[in-house]
């Protein structure tokens, strides 16, 4: 797994700011208060972690923390579309501080860090042109899949972090070697980095939940400080194409958009979500639009006596929501936005037809 480099223990004027005896003692009441799927128990690594968090690291939490306004809301549709907790939200703080290019030195990449192996056993590309462990949305949603079938495996989630982390043979042969299922008792035969996987995760979900408490401030770059769309593209485009239509530099689309390979968006059935600040979206829309020969206008013709609008899909919403919310078909909502399925994800805006305005509408 790769290490976040600047989150390490030390002794320093941070430290002595940052960290008391009062500060631990409210630590203690808080992890008492955090809602976690399984038990929590404060330990010297958590209590360690969480010291590297708020010390000597904080420069890199703020910069953690800025990202997950990015990549929260993403864990948090699959997760729900799944029906798994959403503290789970959580892990990839663990595996890369949300770093979504993070590489580890056995090969694995992106916010989950998955193996090669492992993203060919949940159907993500990894070549020359895509690398879809840096797709936030292809990437989560695998993630997801393992972590059910993991969940279904154990029935315990402390199990299920740790068997992600080292594998199920590992978790199994630690099951045998203790007689039992806790992941407390059986922590002490497994390897080193799994023993102390569940109590980082729990240092990861204290840290998100109360950085407030310390005097820790989400640290966003220009791009992740604003409102963010996803956009569906089935065509191949290079990417100096999408910048010179968005205004925005190849480089910033490749810090939002880490899978593609070769600075193209290649062609696919499916499509690929790229992903764009708002105000980047409104002209690669009206690009689409046009490309596509989509008139809204004739639209508006077609449906006289229902209200245009347009509506962007919050974490967990499905097309069946969609169309349950607003009365309309999957096939007109495929047919307004020229989806390739009948599929909807978050950060997606829809253009819709109402039979009544009472929505809050794009202006």
């Amino acid at each position: 797994m790769p290490k976040t480099t600047a989150l390490i223990p030390g002794a320093g004027p941070e430290s002595n700011y940052r960290w008391s005896s009062s500060i631990e003692s409210d630590v203690k009441v808080r992890l008492e208060q955090l809602n976690m799927p399984f038990e929590i128990r404060y330990d010297a690594t958590v209590r360690q972690r969480i010291k590297e968090y708020v010390t000597n690291g904080y420069r890199d939490t703020e910069i953690m923390l800025g990202r997950s306004s990015v990549y929260f809301p993403i864990f948090e549709h699959y997760l729900h579309l799944y029906g798994l907790p959403q503290e789970l939200r959580y892990l990839p703080i663990v595996e890369t501080g949300l770093a979504p290019k993070a590489r580890s030195y056995a090969g694995a990449a992106g916010l989950w860090q998955f193996m090669p192996a492992s993203a060919r056993l949940y159907d993500l590309k990894v070549n020359g042109q895509v690398d879809e462990r840096l797709d936030p949305y292809r990437s989560t949603e695998a993630a997801v899949r393992m972590l059910g079938r993991l969940y279904k495996q154990y029935k315990d989630w402390s199990l299920v972090l740790a068997a992600y982390n080292c594998g199920p043979v590992r978790v199994n042969a630690a099951i045998k070697q203790a007689g039992c299922r806790d992941f407390y008792t059986l922590a002490e035969f497994l390897p080193r980095e799994t023993r102390e996987y569940v109590p980082r995760f729990i240092a990861a979900a204290y840290i998100a939940n109360y950085y407030n408490a310390h005097d820790l401030k989400p640290k966003s770059n220009d791009w992740n400080n604003q409102e963010l769309r996803a956009v569906r593209v089935t065509e191949r485009l290079p990417l100096s194409e999408v910048a010179h239509i968005t205004g925005l530099s190849v480089q910033e689309l490749r810090r939002l958009n880490p899978a593609f390979q070769q600075n193209v968006i290649p062609a696919s059935t499916q499509g690929y979500l790229l992903l764009l600040p708002v105000n980047a979206y409104r002209p690669f829309e009206a690009f689409l639009n046009s490309r596509n020969g989509v008139q809204e206008e004739a639209f508006d013709m077609l449906y006289p006596t229902l209200h245009r609008m347009y509506y962007v899909v919050r974490p967990g919403e499905t097309m069946e929501y969609i169309n349950r919310r607003f009365q309309c078909t999957p096939a007109e909502v495929q047919r307004w936005n020229q989806l390739p399925a009948p599929e909807v994800t978050v950060n997606q805006e829809l253009l819709l037809y109402v039979a009544t305005p009472d929505y809050l509408a794009r202006p």
